[in-house]
């Protein structure tokens, strides 16, 4: 096999704005990968489940939501699995709540 050209990691540049988590961002400009995306949720009062692609922004903490199709459906696929199965650990080490 011959490497004709190497891939690319998936990457996206993002700003901490707290979106979907109370908008208590810092304005930080910020370059997410993968592993820097993880899963939360929330139920409303009629039982409706809703699942967040979120980050955790490095400078302030703040967590951020971005929309589902910003996410490559292979990050996707691969976090919805690990929820089902519960297996799924936060990066930063906090065992899963969902």
């Amino acid at each position: 096999m011959k490497l004709l050209e190497k891939g690319q990691r998936w990457s996206m540049e993002v700003k901490c704005t707290g979106k979907g988590n109370g908008g208590c961002g810092c304005g930080a400009r910020l370059l997410i990968e993968k592993d820097d995306i993880y899963l939360t949720h929330h139920y409303d009062f009629s039982g409706e489940h809703e699942i967040f692609y979120t980050f955790k922004c490095i400078d302030c903490g703040a967590e951020t939501d971005i929309k589902s199709e910003y996410v490559p459906v292979s990050i996707q696929k691969k976090l919805l699995e690990e929820y089902r199965n519960k297996q799924y650990v936060k990066r930063y080490g906090e065992k899963n709540e969902l």
